[in-house]
């Protein structure tokens, strides 16, 4: 069986990280509001992605939102709640892993389609607008197809059992050989949604010097 660990604060959660379980849930009420910012948000899509550091997370979400974020959304009341959330949400994630900053990305599409285990010790995700992320209790998964790179149909054994988190709710997702099988839901393949998903420094800084090499060589 998939342990799921829940949580109704952002504290609490760190305690996952030295847990065995696979998913760790904070279950949390979207403020009156959301929709309809979001809404206004997801008019226009977008994909941004930085650095954030534990001492200056405000400052650094800012500045990343600059460029993509039009200005009539950031003079709209709930904005500033919402970086409020964002800041708090990877000062937390920081303390999780133990370090100075994390890798951030926030954007309106998505396009993991596969099921799929991520490359990393834990990822946290926040649906903020949109069907939350689909994921997959072991119990109802072929783990042996999704190794031999079958398709969706070959690792899903019972439909049923699918799970789809929460809006708003904060998500810790266990990678490597343990980690738990999930993938982009349909709706939000098909439409837009609002995602944050963090993760740890050393991942940043990997995929930074990788995409660093390919610009010079190409």
């Amino acid at each position: 069986m998939t342990g799921v660990f829940r949580t109704g604060s952002l504290e609490a959660i760190k305690a996952f990280t030295n847990c065995t379980d696979q998913l760790g849930i904070v279950e949390r009420t979207a403020p009156a509001g959301a929709d309809a910012f979001f809404q206004k948000l997801m008019s226009t899509p977008f994909g941004i992605n930085g650095m954030v550091r534990k001492e200056s997370a405000l400052n650094d979400v800012s500045v990343i939102l600059e460029e993509k974020i039009p200005g009539e959304i950031k003079t709209d009341p709930f904005f500033d709640l919402w970086v409020g959330d964002m800041v708090a949400v990877c000062k937390t994630f920081c303390e999780m892993e133990n370090g100075d900053a994390i890798g951030f990305w926030l954007g309106s599409q998505r396009g993991c389609r596969r099921y799929h285990i991520d490359n990393v010790p834990q990822r946290m995700l926040v649906t903020y607008a949109g069907k939350g992320t689909e994921w997959l209790p072991d119990e109802a998964a072929n783990r042996n197809a999704y190794m031999n790179g079958m398709p969706n149909e070959k690792i899903l054994k019972d439909k049923s059992a699918l799970k789809f988190m929460n809006k708003w709710d904060v998500a810790v997702f266990r990678g490597g050989p343990k980690g738990l099988l999930h993938r982009t839901p349909d709706a939000a393949l098909n439409g837009p949604s609002i995602l944050m998903r963090l993760d740890p420094k050393s991942f940043w800084e990997y995929v930074e010097k990788h995409q660093n090499h390919n610009r010079y060589a190409s």
